[in-house]
């Protein structure tokens, strides 16, 4: 039976050293020999990168509409890539994931 994947989320805020704790886990984990995916949000899929471009290369936006806008590359991101990598029994470490969303477009 194939073992489940695991679901690394790191939350904080801008130049908190999320992205660098990400590439060193994510490098222990490939180097422990374990299938690792190193993603991050928003983003981590063609879809879901165009629109983060849109998020962060336009606006400003509409409270709700960025809360949306966000929640699409989301979906896009883990139908894409994040299930199906769990599924095969990889591990995941995403740079920001729903408590970032959470803080950022839930307290406007």
């Amino acid at each position: 039976m194939l073992e489940p994947g695991r679901f690394i989320t790191l939350e904080g805020g801008e130049g908190a050293g999320k992205s660098t704790q990400a590439r060193r886990i994510a490098a222990a984990l490939a180097s422990a020999g374990l299938p690792v995916l190193r993603t991050r949000e928003p983003g981590g899929t063609p879809g879901a990168e165009r629109i983060r471009d849109l998020l962060l290369g336009h606006g400003p936006w509409d409270p709700v509409a960025e809360a949306m806008l966000h929640f699409a590359a989301r979906r896009e991101h883990v139908a894409k890539a994040i299930r199906p990598f769990l599924a095969a029994g990889g591990w995941v470490v995403c740079d920001r994931f729903a408590d970032s969303t959470l803080a950022y477009q839930g307290a406007q």
